[in-house]
């Protein structure tokens, strides 16, 4: 972000934290096309996705008064849009039984601070770990699925099993992942 374009921020943020709504608008006209894209393209419906941008303007309006105290609005808009997302999944998750991939979320993205990238990572980290403590059969069937991508059929054949043998390891792992991962993953 470039001297000239923070200066502009902040005027606008000084002008929207007195309470002027035109600067507002104008600061909505700014960001919402491009939190917009980026919100659907976590969330896959429009609806969603409309109001979760809703409720970031909204929130940013009701807090006005803090607005100045931003040093960088565009990634203090995506990160906030990251929470808000993160908040949609969580309360889907209390009434659907539906989970998040962890790729839709970009672990990797220069935007996210490092302390969120840092506990993604950890997170990941005890993950791998408890794949290694699958049992030795049942981690062999879930790497060759996740990993090498092979195909329960293929896996059955190259191991000479049976393809129900193969989908009964694999749900175990999955299900022991899940059960393992559940206090350090808020949406799933």
């Amino acid at each position: 972000m470039s001297n000239e374009e923070s200066h502009s921020y902040n005027q606008l943020l000084e002008a929207i934290s007195d309470g002027n709504e035109r600067a507002f608008s104008l600061f909505y006209d700014l960001f919402a096309t491009e939190l917009s894209k980026h919100i659907l393209s976590k969330v896959n419906d429009q609806e969603v996705a409309e109001d979760i941008l809703h409720d970031l303007f909204l929130s940013l309006w009701k807090n006005r008064s803090r607005l100045t105290e931003i040093k960088s609005v565009p990634a203090y808009l995506y990160s906030s849009c990251r929470y808000l997302i993160l908040a949609f999944y969580r309360k889907r998750d209390r009434t659907n039984t539906m989970q998040l991939d962890l790729a839709s979320i970009d672990v990797l993205d220069d935007d996210i601070p490092i302390e969120d990238r840092l506990y993604y990572r950890y997170t990941l980290d005890i993950v791998e770990s408890e794949i290694e403590n699958l049992p030795t059969k049942c981690r062999q069937i879930f790497k060759m699925s996740r990993i090498e991508h092979l195909s329960n059929k293929d896996i059955a054949e190259k191991l000479s099993i049976a393809e129900s043998t193969v989908e009964k390891h694999i749900n175990k792992a999955i299900s022991r992942l899940r059960k393992f991962s559940r206090p350090y993953l808020l949406f799933l």
